[in-house]
């Protein structure tokens, strides 16, 4: 009975741990791609502390041409992910 339950609770811990595309961001992989898309208009730090998941949604909405940006660019939503991620970090 016990090793059910452990099992139940491992379970639950990891499909909740991979329930946010943010939770499996990779800020050296955001890192990257915001130094070629982003840094020469943008600060990473200026977004530090922010909420990753809401960063990414709009970085998503820029890429699909939905909110209006300086320059055209086009990023999977991993991509925006991971860049969220990083400027959330500060930089």
């Amino acid at each position: 009975m016990k090793i059910r339950t452990l099992t139940t609770i491992m379970a639950a811990a990891a499909a909740l741990a991979g329930y946010s595309g943010t939770s499996m961001a990779d800020a050296a992989a955001g890192k990257a791609t915001f130094e070629k898309d982003c840094a020469e208009c943008h600060d990473a730090a200026d977004t530090k502390g922010e909420d990753a998941k809401a960063l990414a949604a709009q970085i998503e909405k820029i890429s699909a041409g939905q909110l209006k940006h300086k320059q055209a660019f086009k990023l999977s939503a991993q991509q925006a992910a991971d860049v969220a991620a990083y400027m959330a970090s500060g930089g």
